[in-house]
């Protein structure tokens, strides 16, 4: 048993770091400009589905820590978290690594966790609509849809979504439109055929992930940032939902061909 053991720990290990140089990569790579404090939010979080699906909990960190350290050597992606920038990474693949073998409940709680230090930390906000809208706006609300995703049965058996016929329920065409009310089941009931998907399960997963990594970084922000960050949620909570809308869309298209290729390589993630 021994020999088996170690072929099957050498193999995690070279997974580990060949998602680690890909890492790398996605993370060197500039979405969009922080505001208020020099540096990126980068593409990671769109190959982060793919790292959470094909390692445990504990290998997934590993890569992503290592490659955010080596990332970081890049003269444009320097360190802006006094080192801790691996966290929102580590939190997101944690996430996805959790859901999709399962442990939804373990998910869950890791995301109320992360999400009750955001609303504890004195340098957020809650609310921050009452200079745009009236009544206030959670600042949250992204991250609370997440979590109601999270826990509910569109989450449920993603394991066996992905590796189901990844050509069920893909290419139809729904005619439907949004001023005939009698037409709106049938989008909402194509919708719900879409998580049955691959791609469906990769948003899914994406969308959840993305949430969880973007409360991490928040709090890593409002550290950071202190006093000045009670200015500046405002202006994030117009921002962040484009920013995380592209991560999102950006991981499905990306994941959902490459885990495609391992279902046809008979590999499984």
């Amino acid at each position: 048993m021994k020999p088996l053991r170690y072929t099957t720990d050498t193999r995690k290990l070279t997974l580990t770091a060949t998602l680690a140089a890909v890492y790398v990569i996605f993370r060197a790579i500039p979405v969009s400009r922080l505001i208020g404090i020099s540096g990126s939010i980068t593409a990671a979080g769109m190959i982060a589905p793919v790292i959470g699906i094909l390692l445990e909990p504990a290998y997934g960190i590993t890569a992503v820590f290592t490659g955010t350290m080596v990332a970081s050597l890049f003269p444009w992606n320097p360190l802006i978290f006094g080192g801790l920038d691996f966290i929102p990474g580590a939190l997101n693949v944690t996430l996805v690594s959790l859901a999709v073998r399962g442990r939804r409940i373990e998910a869950t709680i890791m995301f109320l966790i992360t999400m009750s230090l955001f609303i504890i930390n004195p340098y957020t906000k809650f609310f921050v609509g009452s200079q745009l809208l009236s009544p206030p706006i959670p600042y949250l609300w992204m991250h609370i849809t997440a979590l109601i995703v999270l826990v509910s049965p569109i989450s449920k058996n993603l394991h066996l979504k992905l590796n189901s016929n990844p050509l069920i329920n893909e290419g139809r065409v729904v005619s439907w439109s949004w001023r005939k009310v009698r037409s709106w089941p049938s989008l909402l009931r194509w919708l719900l055929q879409q998580n049955r998907s691959v791609p469906g399960s990769v948003a899914t997963l994406a969308f959840t992930g993305t949430m969880l990594e973007h409360l991490g970084g928040g709090i890593l922000y409002a550290t950071t940032v202190k006093s000045k960050a009670l200015v500046l949620w405002p202006v994030i909570f117009l921002a962040y939902p484009i920013e995380r809308t592209v991560i999102v869309v950006g991981a499905t298209l990306i994941c959902t061909p490459l885990l495609r290729l391992l279902m046809t390589s008979n590999i499984d993630p």
